[in-house]
């Protein structure tokens, strides 16, 4: 699959966030809150698969259970409800 980022960034004191609420951060890394919660605030989006080796994936149903506002579940958007599928009308 090709990678087509735009990552748009409400915290504007963040070294990355740029005009018009653009995060210009050439890698992101995304948790859920509650495994953001047992990390500490250093940890980097290089030491993503050494997390993942200590802590296992954060999978997560809802999007309210991470600060991912793009989430929706697989099985959701193949149904063609929520995101950003181009199959659902809404």
């Amino acid at each position: 699959m090709t990678q087509k980022s735009h990552v748009h960034c409400t915290v504007d004191n963040c070294h990355w966030w740029e005009e018009p609420n653009l995060c210009i951060a050439e890698k992101v890394l995304v948790v859920s809150d509650d495994f953001a919660k047992k990390l500490p605030n250093e940890m980097d989006v290089e030491e993503t698969n050494e997390i993942v080796n200590q802590q296992g994936m954060s999978p997560v149903t809802e999007c309210y259970q991470s600060c991912c506002k793009t989430f929706v579940p697989h099985d959701k958007y193949e149904a063609g409800l929520g995101g950003t599928n181009p199959n659902n009308p809404n």
